[in-house]
């Protein structure tokens, strides 16, 4: 089953505020509920910005080694 991609992007932008907030909370010495759910809030869009970084750099970086790998085999670059 595949899903709207603005309904996709709604559930992983949920799924990781929950993710963040039951991290903050439930860790070793957790905080309280109020301040778990605000730096939520916050943490978020950096934790997604990070991640689509990652993976920008990574295909990045996937591309230059294809490239590499058919220069060295004597292939024209596309």
């Amino acid at each position: 089953m595949t899903l709207p991609k603005p309904l996709g992007t709604a559930l992983i932008i949920l799924l990781t505020y929950v993710f963040l907030v039951l991290l903050m909370r439930y860790r070793r010495d957790g905080m309280d509920w109020g301040p778990a759910l605000l730096i939520g809030l916050l943490a978020t869009p950096l934790a997604l910005l990070v991640s689509w970084g990652r993976d920008r750099l990574m295909g990045k970086a996937r591309r230059a080694g294809e490239r590499a790998r058919a220069h060295r085999r004597g292939e024209a670059a596309e």
